[in-house]
Protein backbone atom coordinates (compact mmCIF):
# COMPACT_ATOMS: atom_id res chain seq x y z
CA UNK A 1 0.00 0.00 0.00
CA UNK A 2 2.53 2.57 0.78
CA UNK A 3 4.53 1.51 -2.41
CA UNK A 4 1.50 2.39 -4.36
CA UNK A 5 0.66 5.73 -2.48
CA UNK A 6 4.56 6.68 -3.36
CA UNK A 7 3.88 5.89 -7.25
CA UNK A 8 0.70 8.02 -6.97
CA UNK A 9 2.87 11.16 -5.52
CA UNK A 10 5.54 10.14 -8.12
CA UNK A 11 3.57 10.23 -11.04
CA UNK A 12 1.60 14.08 -9.50
CA UNK A 13 4.87 15.10 -9.47
CA UNK A 14 5.69 14.37 -12.71
CA UNK A 15 2.68 15.74 -13.79
CA UNK A 16 3.00 18.93 -12.12
CA UNK A 17 6.48 19.47 -13.49
CA UNK A 18 4.98 18.75 -17.35
CA UNK A 19 2.06 21.93 -16.42
CA UNK A 20 4.94 24.02 -15.16
CA UNK A 21 7.49 23.24 -18.34
CA UNK A 22 4.14 23.85 -20.22
CA UNK A 23 3.40 27.34 -18.83
CA UNK A 24 7.14 28.58 -19.02
CA UNK A 25 6.97 27.66 -22.87
CA UNK A 26 3.06 29.25 -23.27
CA UNK A 27 4.35 32.53 -21.28
CA UNK A 28 7.76 32.42 -23.25
CA UNK A 29 5.70 32.03 -26.71
CA UNK A 30 3.50 35.39 -25.49
CA UNK A 31 6.61 36.92 -25.00
CA UNK A 32 8.05 36.44 -28.04
CA UNK A 33 4.69 37.57 -29.72
CA UNK A 34 4.23 40.49 -27.89
CA UNK A 35 7.99 41.52 -28.86
CA UNK A 36 7.14 40.69 -32.29
CA UNK A 37 3.53 42.48 -32.48
CA UNK A 38 5.52 45.64 -30.50
CA UNK A 39 7.82 45.90 -34.14
CA UNK A 40 4.87 46.98 -35.97
CA UNK A 41 3.97 50.98 -36.40
CA UNK A 42 1.58 50.65 -32.85
CA UNK A 43 0.95 51.79 -29.70
CA UNK A 44 1.71 48.88 -27.80
CA UNK A 45 -1.45 48.22 -25.41
CA UNK A 46 1.03 48.38 -22.39
CA UNK A 47 2.86 51.67 -23.39
CA UNK A 48 1.53 55.37 -23.59
CA UNK A 49 4.16 56.68 -26.36
CA UNK A 50 3.71 55.19 -29.54
CA UNK A 51 6.10 53.37 -31.54
CA UNK A 52 7.86 53.57 -35.03
CA UNK A 53 10.44 51.20 -36.24
CA UNK A 54 13.32 51.25 -38.57
CA UNK A 55 14.67 48.04 -40.08
CA UNK A 56 18.94 47.07 -39.83
CA UNK A 57 19.54 44.45 -42.76
CA UNK A 58 23.25 44.21 -42.05
CA UNK A 59 25.86 41.40 -42.41
CA UNK A 60 26.38 40.67 -38.95
CA UNK A 61 28.15 37.31 -40.02
CA UNK A 62 30.17 35.78 -42.69
CA UNK A 63 33.08 38.02 -45.01
CA UNK A 64 31.79 41.46 -44.70
CA UNK A 65 30.87 41.47 -40.80
CA UNK A 66 33.36 43.72 -39.65
CA UNK A 67 31.69 46.86 -42.60
CA UNK A 68 28.27 45.46 -41.20
CA UNK A 69 28.65 45.67 -37.29
CA UNK A 70 30.46 49.15 -38.08
CA UNK A 71 27.40 50.28 -39.67
CA UNK A 72 25.29 49.19 -36.71
CA UNK A 73 27.64 50.75 -34.24
CA UNK A 74 26.48 54.20 -36.07
CA UNK A 75 22.86 53.31 -36.22
CA UNK A 76 22.89 52.06 -32.76
CA UNK A 77 24.80 55.35 -31.43
CA UNK A 78 22.51 57.78 -33.43
CA UNK A 79 19.06 55.90 -32.32
CA UNK A 80 20.34 56.18 -28.13
CA UNK A 81 20.95 60.19 -28.94
CA UNK A 82 17.56 60.81 -31.13
CA UNK A 83 15.56 57.64 -30.12
CA UNK A 84 12.05 60.09 -30.20
CA UNK A 85 11.00 61.94 -33.15
CA UNK A 86 7.53 63.97 -32.51
CA UNK A 87 6.29 61.88 -30.22
CA UNK A 88 7.14 58.66 -31.36
CA UNK A 89 10.09 56.03 -29.72
CA UNK A 90 12.24 55.10 -32.65
CA UNK A 91 12.73 51.20 -31.84
CA UNK A 92 15.35 49.31 -34.52
CA UNK A 93 15.05 45.64 -35.31
CA UNK A 94 18.20 44.11 -36.83
CA UNK A 95 18.70 40.96 -39.32
CA UNK A 96 21.26 39.60 -41.13
CA UNK A 97 22.60 39.02 -44.57
CA UNK A 98 24.82 36.50 -43.33
CA UNK A 99 27.14 38.51 -46.10
CA UNK A 100 25.63 36.66 -49.13
CA UNK A 101 22.39 36.80 -51.35
CA UNK A 102 20.08 34.29 -49.83
CA UNK A 103 20.83 35.52 -46.60
CA UNK A 104 19.61 38.99 -47.47
CA UNK A 105 16.86 37.62 -49.45
CA UNK A 106 15.69 35.70 -46.48
CA UNK A 107 16.67 38.65 -43.92
CA UNK A 108 14.22 41.21 -46.46
CA UNK A 109 11.37 39.09 -46.85
CA UNK A 110 11.16 38.93 -43.00
CA UNK A 111 11.72 42.30 -42.31
CA UNK A 112 9.39 43.94 -44.60
CA UNK A 113 6.63 41.70 -43.66
CA UNK A 114 7.14 43.67 -40.01
CA UNK A 115 6.46 46.88 -41.49
CA UNK A 116 8.75 49.48 -40.87
CA UNK A 117 8.79 52.71 -41.84
CA UNK A 118 12.31 52.67 -43.53
CA UNK A 119 15.24 49.92 -43.71
CA UNK A 120 19.41 50.78 -43.66
CA UNK A 121 21.34 48.71 -45.27
CA UNK A 122 23.29 46.81 -46.61
CA UNK A 123 27.06 46.83 -46.11
CA UNK A 124 27.29 44.71 -49.29
CA UNK A 125 27.10 45.57 -52.91
CA UNK A 126 24.89 42.35 -54.13
CA UNK A 127 23.00 42.79 -50.78
CA UNK A 128 21.90 46.20 -51.69
CA UNK A 129 21.42 45.43 -54.81
CA UNK A 130 18.59 42.38 -53.81
CA UNK A 131 16.84 44.94 -51.43
CA UNK A 132 15.57 46.86 -54.10
CA UNK A 133 13.62 44.93 -55.12
CA UNK A 134 11.64 43.97 -51.73
CA UNK A 135 11.46 47.51 -50.65
CA UNK A 136 9.81 48.83 -54.08
CA UNK A 137 7.01 45.67 -53.90
CA UNK A 138 6.68 46.81 -50.00
CA UNK A 139 6.60 50.55 -50.46
CA UNK A 140 8.96 51.00 -47.92
CA UNK A 141 12.02 53.49 -48.38
CA UNK A 142 15.62 52.00 -47.69
CA UNK A 143 19.21 53.62 -47.34
CA UNK A 144 22.52 51.95 -47.96
CA UNK A 145 25.05 53.61 -46.04
CA UNK A 146 28.25 52.21 -47.73
CA UNK A 147 27.31 50.26 -50.98
CA UNK A 148 28.59 52.45 -53.75
CA UNK A 149 26.83 50.76 -57.13
CA UNK A 150 25.11 53.29 -59.55
CA UNK A 151 22.40 50.35 -60.26
CA UNK A 152 21.35 50.27 -56.83
CA UNK A 153 19.58 53.41 -56.43
CA UNK A 154 19.02 53.31 -60.34
CA UNK A 155 16.85 50.47 -60.15
CA UNK A 156 14.92 51.38 -57.28
CA UNK A 157 12.55 54.05 -56.39
CA UNK A 158 12.49 53.70 -52.98
CA UNK A 159 16.85 53.39 -52.19
CA UNK A 160 18.75 55.70 -51.74
CA UNK A 161 22.42 56.24 -50.51
CA UNK A 162 24.24 57.91 -47.97
CA UNK A 163 27.88 57.49 -49.79
CA UNK A 164 29.19 58.68 -52.81
CA UNK A 165 29.60 56.30 -55.53
CA UNK A 166 32.98 55.29 -57.24
CA UNK A 167 32.89 57.96 -60.48
CA UNK A 168 32.50 60.79 -57.28
CA UNK A 169 34.86 59.98 -55.62
CA UNK A 170 37.27 59.86 -58.73
CA UNK A 171 36.11 63.13 -59.73
CA UNK A 172 36.69 64.22 -55.78
CA UNK A 173 40.96 62.73 -56.49
CA UNK A 174 41.19 64.51 -59.64
CA UNK A 175 40.01 68.01 -58.35
CA UNK A 176 42.64 67.13 -55.41
CA UNK A 177 45.28 66.58 -57.75
CA UNK A 178 45.13 69.08 -60.02
CA UNK A 179 43.29 72.22 -58.28
CA UNK A 180 45.07 71.39 -54.23
CA UNK A 181 47.99 70.26 -55.35
CA UNK A 182 48.23 72.07 -58.81
CA UNK A 183 50.16 68.81 -60.26
CA UNK A 184 50.62 69.42 -64.06
CA UNK A 185 51.86 65.71 -64.23
CA UNK A 186 50.02 62.99 -62.88
CA UNK A 187 50.31 59.04 -62.92
CA UNK A 188 47.44 56.47 -63.19
CA UNK A 189 49.19 53.10 -61.96
CA UNK A 190 46.14 49.82 -61.93
CA UNK A 191 45.70 46.61 -62.23
CA UNK A 192 45.18 44.77 -65.28
CA UNK A 193 41.74 43.51 -65.48
CA UNK A 194 40.39 44.84 -62.85
CA UNK A 195 37.01 46.22 -62.84
CA UNK A 196 36.35 47.15 -59.02
CA UNK A 197 37.81 50.86 -59.63
CA UNK A 198 36.67 51.04 -63.33
CA UNK A 199 34.20 53.74 -62.15
CA UNK A 200 36.46 55.90 -60.00
CA UNK A 201 39.02 55.83 -62.72
CA UNK A 202 36.59 57.04 -65.09
CA UNK A 203 35.32 59.70 -62.82
CA UNK A 204 38.81 60.44 -62.37
CA UNK A 205 40.20 61.16 -65.95
CA UNK A 206 36.50 62.86 -67.03
CA UNK A 207 37.67 65.31 -64.05
CA UNK A 208 40.99 65.57 -65.09
CA UNK A 209 40.48 66.39 -68.68
CA UNK A 210 37.80 69.04 -67.49
CA UNK A 211 40.23 70.68 -65.54
CA UNK A 212 42.91 70.73 -68.11
CA UNK A 213 40.35 71.93 -70.58
CA UNK A 214 42.38 72.17 -73.97
CA UNK A 215 45.73 72.44 -72.02
CA UNK A 216 48.45 70.03 -73.18
CA UNK A 217 48.99 68.36 -69.82
CA UNK A 218 46.70 66.14 -67.59
CA UNK A 219 47.27 62.01 -67.28
CA UNK A 220 51.49 61.86 -68.29
CA UNK A 221 51.45 58.04 -67.45
CA UNK A 222 48.60 55.20 -67.27
CA UNK A 223 50.41 51.91 -66.71
CA UNK A 224 48.05 48.40 -65.95
CA UNK A 225 50.16 45.74 -64.54
CA UNK A 226 50.01 42.39 -62.43
CA UNK A 227 50.69 42.84 -58.66
CA UNK A 228 53.97 41.41 -58.97
CA UNK A 229 57.26 42.57 -57.85
CA UNK A 230 58.75 42.56 -61.16
CA UNK A 231 55.86 44.54 -62.88
CA UNK A 232 55.48 46.80 -59.99
CA UNK A 233 59.37 47.23 -60.37
CA UNK A 234 58.77 48.34 -64.22
CA UNK A 235 56.25 50.70 -63.14
CA UNK A 236 58.01 52.40 -60.62
CA UNK A 237 60.52 52.87 -63.30
CA UNK A 238 58.16 54.73 -65.75
CA UNK A 239 56.98 56.15 -62.94
CA UNK A 240 60.16 57.85 -62.11
CA UNK A 241 61.55 58.65 -65.83
CA UNK A 242 57.64 60.79 -66.46
CA UNK A 243 58.66 63.35 -63.70
CA UNK A 244 54.84 62.64 -61.90
CA UNK A 245 54.34 64.15 -58.55
CA UNK A 246 50.92 63.02 -58.02
CA UNK A 247 50.15 58.47 -58.41
CA UNK A 248 46.95 57.03 -58.41
CA UNK A 249 47.48 53.43 -57.25
CA UNK A 250 44.24 50.53 -57.28
CA UNK A 251 46.02 48.00 -54.96
CA UNK A 252 45.14 46.44 -51.56
CA UNK A 253 47.39 46.55 -48.28
CA UNK A 254 49.51 43.78 -49.04
CA UNK A 255 50.53 44.65 -52.75
CA UNK A 256 50.71 48.24 -52.02
CA UNK A 257 53.32 47.38 -48.85
CA UNK A 258 55.85 45.78 -51.36
CA UNK A 259 54.83 48.47 -53.83
CA UNK A 260 56.20 51.55 -51.23
CA UNK A 261 59.08 49.18 -50.02
CA UNK A 262 59.64 49.75 -53.74
CA UNK A 263 59.23 52.98 -54.14
CA UNK A 264 61.39 54.23 -50.84
CA UNK A 265 64.19 52.33 -52.31
CA UNK A 266 63.92 53.94 -55.67
CA UNK A 267 63.56 57.71 -54.48
CA UNK A 268 59.70 57.82 -54.80
CA UNK A 269 58.81 58.81 -51.73
CA UNK A 270 58.35 62.47 -52.49
CA UNK A 271 55.29 61.67 -54.36
CA UNK A 272 51.97 61.95 -53.34
CA UNK A 273 49.90 58.47 -54.25
CA UNK A 274 46.03 58.11 -54.37
CA UNK A 275 44.30 55.47 -53.99
CA UNK A 276 40.73 53.80 -52.66
CA UNK A 277 38.41 54.12 -50.39
CA UNK A 278 39.75 50.62 -48.42
CA UNK A 279 42.75 52.64 -47.48
CA UNK A 280 40.95 53.37 -44.96
CA UNK A 281 40.58 50.33 -43.29
CA UNK A 282 42.85 49.07 -40.26
CA UNK A 283 44.82 46.93 -42.14
CA UNK A 284 46.30 49.31 -44.88
CA UNK A 285 46.44 52.23 -41.79
CA UNK A 286 48.43 49.64 -39.71
CA UNK A 287 50.70 48.63 -42.79
CA UNK A 288 51.27 52.13 -43.18
CA UNK A 289 53.28 52.79 -40.02
CA UNK A 290 56.25 50.68 -41.82
CA UNK A 291 56.04 53.76 -44.94
CA UNK A 292 55.20 56.77 -42.39
CA UNK A 293 57.74 58.83 -45.11
CA UNK A 294 54.90 58.28 -47.98
CA UNK A 295 51.82 60.40 -48.01
CA UNK A 296 48.66 58.81 -48.89
CA UNK A 297 45.47 60.51 -49.89
CA UNK A 298 42.18 58.80 -50.35
CA UNK A 299 37.75 58.94 -50.86
CA UNK A 300 37.28 58.41 -47.49
CA UNK A 301 34.44 59.83 -44.71
CA UNK A 302 36.25 60.78 -41.91
CA UNK A 303 34.89 62.62 -38.71
CA UNK A 304 38.63 63.96 -37.49
CA UNK A 305 40.21 66.56 -39.00
CA UNK A 306 44.61 67.01 -39.26
CA UNK A 307 44.27 67.88 -35.17
CA UNK A 308 42.24 65.47 -34.56
CA UNK A 309 39.28 68.23 -33.58
CA UNK A 310 36.20 69.31 -35.86
CA UNK A 311 37.15 72.31 -38.03
CA UNK A 312 34.59 74.69 -39.83
CA UNK A 313 34.15 72.26 -42.68
CA UNK A 314 32.49 70.32 -40.48
CA UNK A 315 29.05 70.64 -38.96
CA UNK A 316 28.11 70.64 -35.30
CA UNK A 317 26.78 66.88 -35.72
CA UNK A 318 30.22 65.87 -36.59
CA UNK A 319 31.63 67.18 -33.41
CA UNK A 320 28.58 65.53 -31.09
CA UNK A 321 28.88 61.95 -33.27
CA UNK A 322 33.09 62.35 -31.94
CA UNK A 323 31.84 63.00 -28.48
CA UNK A 324 28.73 60.97 -28.10
CA UNK A 325 31.20 57.67 -29.66
CA UNK A 326 34.03 58.03 -27.71
CA UNK A 327 31.61 57.71 -24.71
CA UNK A 328 30.00 55.07 -26.39
CA UNK A 329 32.51 53.21 -27.73
CA UNK A 330 36.12 53.74 -25.52
CA UNK A 331 38.40 56.79 -26.82
CA UNK A 332 40.93 54.27 -28.23
CA UNK A 333 38.18 52.67 -30.47
CA UNK A 334 38.69 55.07 -34.11
CA UNK A 335 34.99 55.38 -35.64
CA UNK A 336 35.43 54.14 -39.35
CA UNK A 337 33.21 56.20 -42.18
CA UNK A 338 31.32 52.93 -42.58
CA UNK A 339 30.26 54.07 -38.60
CA UNK A 340 29.48 57.52 -39.76
CA UNK A 341 27.59 56.72 -42.41
CA UNK A 342 25.47 54.24 -40.37
CA UNK A 343 24.73 57.04 -38.27
CA UNK A 344 23.79 59.38 -40.78
CA UNK A 345 21.69 57.16 -42.61
CA UNK A 346 19.78 56.80 -39.70
CA UNK A 347 19.78 60.93 -39.05
CA UNK A 348 18.30 61.29 -42.91
CA UNK A 349 15.32 58.69 -42.33
CA UNK A 350 14.46 60.09 -38.90
CA UNK A 351 14.29 63.70 -40.90
CA UNK A 352 12.38 62.63 -43.64
CA UNK A 353 9.87 60.70 -40.94
CA UNK A 354 9.64 64.22 -39.02
CA UNK A 355 9.13 66.51 -42.44
CA UNK A 356 6.74 63.94 -44.46
CA UNK A 357 4.13 63.53 -40.53
CA UNK A 358 3.54 60.30 -41.54
CA UNK A 359 4.54 57.12 -41.25
CA UNK A 360 3.39 55.82 -45.40
CA UNK A 361 6.49 55.01 -47.04
CA UNK A 362 5.67 57.12 -50.16
CA UNK A 363 5.44 60.18 -48.18
CA UNK A 364 8.80 59.25 -46.04
CA UNK A 365 9.76 58.77 -49.70
CA UNK A 366 9.20 62.46 -50.88
CA UNK A 367 10.79 63.74 -47.78
CA UNK A 368 13.49 62.19 -48.61
CA UNK A 369 13.95 63.45 -52.04
CA UNK A 370 13.22 66.83 -50.35
CA UNK A 371 15.80 66.85 -47.94
CA UNK A 372 18.02 70.08 -48.37
CA UNK A 373 21.54 70.55 -47.10
CA UNK A 374 20.00 68.68 -44.20
CA UNK A 375 23.61 68.80 -41.94
CA UNK A 376 24.72 65.16 -40.44
CA UNK A 377 28.42 64.25 -39.51
CA UNK A 378 29.79 63.28 -42.61
CA UNK A 379 28.42 66.32 -44.59
CA UNK A 380 25.28 67.91 -46.04
CA UNK A 381 22.69 65.60 -47.74
CA UNK A 382 20.71 66.44 -50.85
CA UNK A 383 19.62 63.73 -52.79
CA UNK A 384 18.98 63.40 -56.96
CA UNK A 385 16.65 62.41 -58.56
CA UNK A 386 17.99 58.63 -58.29
CA UNK A 387 18.31 59.01 -54.69
CA UNK A 388 22.40 59.31 -54.79
CA UNK A 389 23.48 62.18 -52.66
CA UNK A 390 24.70 65.17 -54.05
CA UNK A 391 28.09 67.09 -52.24
CA UNK A 392 31.60 67.60 -52.02
CA UNK A 393 33.92 64.53 -51.65
CA UNK A 394 35.69 64.25 -48.43
CA UNK A 395 39.42 63.00 -48.77
CA UNK A 396 41.99 61.37 -45.74
CA UNK A 397 44.80 60.82 -45.00
CA UNK A 398 46.92 58.99 -42.31
CA UNK A 399 48.20 60.77 -39.37
CA UNK A 400 49.48 59.41 -36.10
CA UNK A 401 47.75 55.99 -37.48
CA UNK A 402 44.59 57.60 -37.90
CA UNK A 403 42.74 58.60 -41.17
CA UNK A 404 42.17 62.15 -40.60
CA UNK A 405 40.34 64.84 -42.76
CA UNK A 406 43.07 65.74 -45.63
CA UNK A 407 40.62 68.19 -47.84
CA UNK A 408 36.98 68.74 -48.81
CA UNK A 409 36.32 69.24 -52.74
CA UNK A 410 35.08 72.59 -53.98
CA UNK A 411 32.94 71.00 -56.22
CA UNK A 412 29.72 69.21 -55.75
CA UNK A 413 30.31 65.71 -57.75
CA UNK A 414 26.85 64.10 -59.16
CA UNK A 415 26.82 60.91 -59.70
CA UNK A 416 26.84 59.17 -62.94
CA UNK A 417 24.12 57.36 -64.42
CA UNK A 418 24.87 53.65 -66.10
CA UNK A 419 22.63 51.66 -68.49
CA UNK A 420 20.44 49.87 -66.57
CA UNK A 421 21.46 45.78 -68.05
CA UNK A 422 20.18 42.64 -66.54
CA UNK A 423 23.33 41.10 -65.62
CA UNK A 424 26.18 44.17 -65.06
CA UNK A 425 29.74 43.37 -65.54
CA UNK A 426 31.25 42.27 -62.11
CA UNK A 427 27.88 41.55 -61.00
CA UNK A 428 27.05 37.76 -61.96
CA UNK A 429 29.69 36.07 -58.74
CA UNK A 430 27.96 38.35 -56.77
CA UNK A 431 24.63 36.54 -57.66
CA UNK A 432 25.79 33.48 -56.51
CA UNK A 433 26.46 32.37 -53.09
CA UNK A 434 28.97 35.25 -51.38
CA UNK A 435 27.87 39.12 -51.24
Amino acid sequence: MAAETSKKRSIKRLLLTAVIIAAVFVLSACSTWNSFRQTFITKPENESVPTITIGVIEPQTGRYAGKGKDEIKGIELANSIYNNVDGYDVRLVKVDTQSTVAGTETAIQALTEMKPVAIIGSAGEASSLTIGEYVDAAGIPAITPSATNPLITQRSNYCFRACLTESQMGEGLAEYAADELGSRKIAVISIKNDTSTSALLDGFDDRVKYIAGKRSWAVCLTEEILPNEEEMKTALKKLRNSGADVCFVSMGTEEMDTFFTLAEDMGLDGITYLGTKSWGDAAFISMMDKHKGIKVVFPYESVLTKNNDTSNTYTEEAQRFQIEYANRYGADDIPTDNAALGYDSYLVLINAFHNAKSTDGEAIRTALMELDGLKCATGLFTFDDNGNVKRSVTLSTIKDGKPVTEYVTKIEAKAKVLEDIENPEGQADESAATD
